[in-house]
């Protein structure tokens, strides 16, 4: 999953993604959702989800990992609350 659907998710995170072999794009989550819509369909797997809130997507499951790319004043919240949840974090600090 990705939380947070800004510039270095679009410039460096979602397009390393695509490129690595066995791995799907399943969430993508931000406060706008049209960001989080056209991350999903430019780099998404079929069926990709799409959230404002990171909380509900943590909620829904189904996520090995998150890549944290937000702002860095929201870094350490949404770290701990993937962890919490049982996800492994790439934090892009």
């Amino acid at each position: 999953a990705i939380i947070g659907c800004g510039g270095i998710a679009n410039g460096k995170h979602m397009p390393s993604l695509k490129t690595v072999a066995g791995v799907e794009q399943v969430a993508f989550c931000d406060i706008v959702p049209a960001k989080a819509e056209k991350a999903a369909k430019e780099f998404g797997a079929p069926g990709a989800k799409v959230y404002a809130d990171y909380r509900e997507l943590l909620d829904k499951g189904g996520v090995d990992v998150v890549h944290v790319c937000t702002p860095n004043i929201s870094h350490d919240e949404i770290t701990i609350a993937a962890l919490e949840s049982g996800c492994h974090v790439m934090c892009e600090k």
